[in-house]
């Protein structure tokens, strides 16, 4: 993809949007109840540690991503199949993302607008920044950070003063003990969001700083874990925890209660904003890294693959499932059953692999 070079300041909003995504606006967590935010702050800390595998795997290989240091230590052949396997998973999460985001736009607001139409509008408009390139991408997260966090401060404040914050609901804290929240985490938390970021490793290569680099990056998620975290005891100390687990969307309701002397109300559509600005930048990195994979494996411009990839997701994510309940119900099974092979299990073996190999001889990193 050239000599593509990605600032520290660009990597770290790409990857709080990136972590934000999807997950700002749903009931995350909330299989621990009222602890929902505790189960986020543990998953955010195993996030971390799974990412570090990703940092060392890095520092090895600062030249290639993932697919390509697969097929160096597992050899050409086997490598090769899971790379391609990798591809799929890339493609699959694009879609997944693509369809979370376009049921929940047209739920929300755009009640009448067919689904396919919605969900084409916004798979091109990815298409269109990445055909720019990846650098362009990471550029137009700085632009939107300032607004998310602008937006965010904003309806905090505003609830503040609305007087529908409620922190009794959040009490008494570990309530039904630390079963559930281990549940949670183990079922949902540390792979969605955090260990998601498996992405990124075909990116890093193009970080301008192979030092500092995976620092800014886990500085991000840190920082999306406490926002998430914040988020969720936000929903759950206005709409208490009854309403939070009925709601696909319970950051949409939360804001709908600021009222102020009648003259701020309504103010929901900024979270329609936040959703679109999430759902755009984890859609495009996972496209990135589909395409990224893809120009390493068969050595195809990934230029000339942008416009047939996102028909590829487009499609994959209409077909996937029926209904968006079916939609949902799948990608919980996914959570702890498939993604954690390829988001924990391969990359442990590529790190003993390596760790074994660098005593010996250092691998090589071009």
């Amino acid at each position: 993809m050239g000599n593509i070079k990605i600032g520290l300041l660009q990597f770290f909003t790409l990857t709080v949007l990136f972590e934000l995504g999807t997950a700002l606006v749903v009931n995350l967590g909330m299989e621990s109840d009222k602890d929902a935010w505790i189960s986020i702050l543990l998953g955010n800390l195993i996030g971390l540690i799974v990412f570090a595998g990703y940092a060392y795997l890095y520092r090895k290989f600062p030249n290639l991503p993932l697919t390509a240091y697969i097929r160096q230590l597992f050899g050409k052949y086997v490598g090769s199949l899971i790379s391609i396997a990798y591809i799929v998973i890339f493609l699959n999460l694009a879609g997944r993302d693509l369809r979370d985001g376009s049921s929940m736009l047209v739920m929300a607001t755009m009640h009448r607008t067919p689904l396919f139409i919605v969900a084409m509008l916004m798979v091109l408009s990815s298409a269109y920044v990445l055909h720019k390139g990846v650098e362009v991408l990471s550029r137009t997260s700085l632009v939107f950070a300032v607004i998310v966090i602008l937006i965010g401060l904003f309806c905090s404040s505003m609830l503040m003063f609305s007087g529908s914050i409620n922190l009794n609901r959040l009490l008494p804290v570990f309530e039904n003990g630390i079963k559930p929240i281990v549940s949670s985490v183990l079922h949902q938390n540390y792979i969605f969001p955090f260990g998601e970021m498996i992405c990124f490793t075909m990116l890093m290569p193009y970080l301008n700083n192979v030092k500092k680099g995976p620092w800014v990056i886990a500085a991000g998620i840190f920082v999306s874990g406490i926002l998430l975290s914040m988020t969720m005891a936000l929903n759950i100390s206005v709409l208490g925890t009854d309403i939070v687990r009925r709601s696909p969307f319970p950051l949409m309701p939360t804001i709908s209660k600021i009222s102020i002397s009648d003259f701020i109300q309504r103010v929901d559509i900024l979270i329609v904003m936040v959703l679109i600005i999430g759902v755009f930048f984890k859609l495009s990195v996972f496209f990135a890294a589909a395409l990224i994979g893809i120009s390493d494996l068969f050595k195809i411009p990934y230029r000339r693959m942008v416009y047939p990839v996102a028909l590829i997701i487009l499609f994959s994510s209409m077909l996937n499932a029926r209904s968006f309940t079916e939609h949902i119900e799948e990608g919980g099974k996914l959570l702890y059953t498939v993604f954690p092979f390829f988001m924990v299990l391969i990359p442990l073996l590529l790190i003993i692999i390596t760790a074994i190999r660098s005593h010996s001889s250092p691998p090589r990193s071009g």
